[in-house]
């Protein structure tokens, strides 16, 4: 991915590097729920949601990319571990279950992908660059 694309704040909206801190930061609260004992309560979540980035510093991109890798092969491994019967119970902190759950993170990350696939576009149209891809 471009560093360039990745970091602009295009009309002040999110960059793409703060959409992928966002979707991080949910996909480490559905793990989160997955695991008994959870050290990190709703709070620290909702404070870590949009969180403020450096976009001067240029490492936060890559360490993004493999986090949010990381973290959905965790997620994809936890999932497996679980027994069905989870689905339906209720997600610690939450007034719902864990198929909401999970649903949820799923339809969040696809809707999140699709600004950045459509942000990256856009921008790259702009900069010359029409080929550009997400990687």
């Amino acid at each position: 991915m471009d560093e360039k694309i990745a970091f602009a704040k295009p009309s002040g909206q999110h960059s793409i590097l703060e959409l992928l801190w966002h979707m991080i930061t949910w996909k480490e609260f559905t793990i989160s729920r997955l695991r008994p004992n959870a050290a990190n309560d709703l709070n620290y979540f909702e404070l870590n949601d949009w969180r403020q980035l450096d976009h001067t510093d240029k490492s936060l991109l890559k360490k993004g990319l493999e986090r949010f890798h990381q973290l959905h092969k965790e997620l994809v491994e936890l999932t497996w571990q679980q027994k069905d019967d989870i689905l339906f119970k209720r997600v610690e902190e939450r007034n719902y279950d864990f198929r909401k759950l999970l649903l949820g993170v799923i339809d969040h990350d696809i809707y999140h992908l699709g600004q950045i696939a459509y942000v990256t576009k856009l921008l790259a149209t702009s900069c010359g660059k029409e080929d550009s891809v997400i990687q």
